[in-house]
């Protein structure tokens, strides 16, 4: 009898796990059926807007269905961040993450409505990106020799902006200060837009962002470039020195977008998206429209790699920042 028992158990739970094989294997056979959204944690005309648009753009061609782009800026990214975590784990809301929602945000914040290590699940590396640091074209420096000196001899006089308390932007440039050791008075915005604006029209001095923001004033000349805290020279700005070059060794700030999905989104689901987007973003038309024109790197994380780099990145902006003291409470 217990034998019997025993068998009868044994075939359930095989035709239990058939089942549930067969309905998984639907569920990536019947995606996409529907509309897909691409929430972005930050403000509408932005890096991740240059790069976010012309994806879904791409995937909405690809499958059929509207890939609708939804803007959620705030606090850090942690506002897009919560809603993608709390959303029906499908396949059909999606985050357009990097690392100031994923990395950065649980390294400088003490409490987060999400876990960035438990929440989400990698599905795509997008591009990686390096900061550029940059001045108004009323401050009297060209090279970073420059502006230190400058910087020490008009003390209080100078300001840096950042796209928020705890962004990249804040951390690359704090970090800076303390190998350049000058002191600039810190000026945080909810936006590269508007801290860009405000640098532009000299209400700010000094800023560190991705290239994609300030290159059409670069080109205009209202902002000086000084260096690109990056390992190579970007073609955007071929006459831009790296760091290393500009006499400043070890000195390095890159990021990254891409794409992750709520935790526990079927593994069919991920794969699909995972082959599709990575396919676009090296694709011959986006790399020429969107990553050259906004100087953007190509991503060179694939994605059966990208769950792993987001746990490296998560230590070592935790490290970094904890090395850092109380400047980011």
């Amino acid at each position: 009898m217990l034998v019997r028992i025993c068998f009868v158990i044994i075939s359930l739970f095989g035709i239990s796990s058939q089942s549930a094989y067969a309905q998984q294997a639907k569920v990536a056979q019947d995606f996409p059926n529907r509309t897909i959204k691409l929430i972005v944690p930050f403000t509408p005309g932005g890096p991740a807007d240059a790069l976010a648009r012309p994806l879904a753009e791409a995937l909405n061609k690809k499958y059929g269905y509207q890939v609708i782009v939804e803007n959620k800026p705030g606090a850090n990214a942690a506002i897009a961040s919560q809603f993608v975590a709390k959303s029906q784990p499908d396949g059909y809301t999606l985050l357009f993450a990097s690392d100031a929602g994923m990395s950065l945000a649980p390294a400088t914040q003490k409490s987060l409505p999400y876990n960035s290590a438990k929440d989400f699940v990698g599905v795509s590396m997008v591009a990686q990106l390096t900061q550029l640091l940059f001045v108004g074209e009323a401050v009297p420096v060209k090279t970073i020799p420059e502006l230190v000196a400058y910087a020490n001899k008009n003390p209080n006089t100078l300001s840096y902006a950042s796209i928020g308390a705890g962004s990249q932007s804040h951390v690359a440039f704090e970090t800076l200060s303390r190998m350049l050791k000058i002191q600039l008075t810190h000026v945080p915005y909810t936006g590269a837009t508007t801290a860009l604006t405000d640098v532009v029209g000299g209400n700010v001095q000094v800023m560190m962002s991705t290239i994609s923001g300030p290159l059409p004033f670069i080109k205009s000349g209202k902002i000086r470039p000084l260096a690109l805290a990056g390992p190579e020279r970007n073609k955007a700005i071929p006459n831009v020195p790296t760091f290393a070059e500009a006499g400043i060794a070890g000195y390095e700030s890159r990021g990254w977008f891409g794409i992750v999905a709520p935790a526990k989104t079927p593994p069919e689901v991920v794969n699909i998206l995972s082959k599709n987007i990575w396919e676009i973003v090296h694709s011959e038309q986006y790399i020429s429209q969107v990553i050259d024109q906004h100087g953007f790197d190509v991503a060179k994380i694939p994605p059966n790699e990208f769950p792993e780099f987001l746990a490296n990145d998560r230590l070592k902006w935790k490290n970094l920042v904890s090395q850092m003291g109380d400047v980011f409470n």
